[in-house]
């Protein structure tokens, strides 16, 4: 699998964590699988070739809207697959496309409100090469979104604030308001979302430090202890961290 993400800058940072392109070689014998982790945005999906499979829900050709990520799930790959996306920070979707999305959906399911994606479709298909087809998406990104808009900025401020460790101190508006907000513009609550961004920090540490001790890496991330930590990756991760840790050394050749 060859994959390629451009991580914006500037106008762009607050809104996209990322621009990526992929592909899988029509040489491979066999589906390609990959674990996905939760991060709790959602996306922009364009399937340019082959049918691809997220979780149990099978995509074909064309544009699709990524939920805000929960949980974990596989993605499964054919040879020939190739992919382009755009990966928005959490609530950030609901402020490009005017909603929130509980499930997948394509251009097909939703024309009148999706319909403004399909001359980017088009432009992809066009792109024989990652740098072209991150490039297109880019410059589509920067068209249409508006970084001073007071939408962009509400969501910003109430999304950062609402950090593991920092919350409920410093808020920009009430509890009550927070709980709201999170549940129009991300389908979860505060506390759900600061459990998504423990796991997913814990899983960086392992990335960087597969050696750690797992109970002072508990400690560290605000775990109650380590079983409780095994329980939330299983649970968001669908992976353990002694798994993980595994998984690791052995990609380092450990």
């Amino acid at each position: 699998m060859d994959f390629r993400i451009f991580k914006p800058q500037g106008v762009l940072k607050d809104h996209v964590q990322g621009i990526w392109s992929l592909s899988v070689s029509p040489h491979r014998v066999a589906d390609e699988k990959k674990l996905l982790f939760s991060d709790a945005g959602s996306g922009i999906m364009f399937n340019l070739g082959g049918e691809v499979c997220f979780g149990n829900h099978r995509q074909p050709e064309g544009v699709m809207i990524m939920p805000n990520s929960k949980e974990a799930q596989y993605v499964t790959l054919p040879p020939g697959a190739v992919l382009a996306g755009i990966r928005f920070h959490p609530g950030m979707g609901y402020s490009v496309l005017g909603k929130r999305f509980d499930h997948p959906v394509s251009i097909a399911d939703e024309p009148e409100h999706l319909c403004f994606l399909a001359p980017l479709q088009e432009q992809l298909g066009h792109c024989r090469r990652h740098q072209a087809r991150i490039a297109t998406m880019y410059r589509w990104l920067i068209h249409h979104l508006n970084s001073d808009d007071a939408a962009h900025q509400t969501i910003t401020r109430i999304v950062k604030a609402v950090q593991p460790y920092s919350w409920p101190q410093a808020l920009p508006v009430g509890t009550r308001q927070i709980e709201r907000h999170f549940q129009k513009w991300m389908g979860m609550t505060p506390k759900y979302y600061q459990r998504i961004l423990r796991v997913k920090q814990s899983l960086e540490l392992i990335q960087r430090s597969p050696d750690i001790p797992l109970a002072d890496l508990a400690a560290e991330q605000g775990f109650a202890d380590q079983a409780h930590m095994t329980r939330e990756f299983s649970h968001i991760a669908k992976i353990t961290p002694k798994q993980y840790s595994r998984l690791v050394k052995q990609k380092q050749g450990r």
